[in-house]
């Protein structure tokens, strides 16, 4: 069954009117190795071949592992109360 990524792999490669071979030998894979990823038969791809993918095939890393880009950096975690100590009057 195919996975996110490989769907979008897939959907990518094929707007280029690219093969998986053609895609496979660009980033220096075997065209199987290529459809395995596409399928879903690769239980933990190597981050070098899906940053040669994204590259290949124009697209941002979050874009290609389905994450929402939203334009700003992660919010900040809350902050703890600061303990307060008061100093002795006098």
């Amino acid at each position: 069954m195919p996975t996110a990524i490989g769907v979008k792999i897939r959907q990518a490669r094929e707007r280029y009117g690219m093969s998986q071979a053609e895609l496979a030998r660009r980033i220096g894979i075997s065209k199987t190795a290529m459809n395995d990823l596409e399928q879903g038969k690769t239980r933990d791809p190597r981050l070098s071949h899906i940053v040669a993918i994204a590259d290949q095939l124009r697209l941002s890393m979050d874009t290609l592992l389905g994450r929402k880009d939203t334009g700003s950096a992660a919010p900040a975690p809350p902050k703890r109360p600061r303990s307060r100590t008061t100093a002795p009057v006098g």
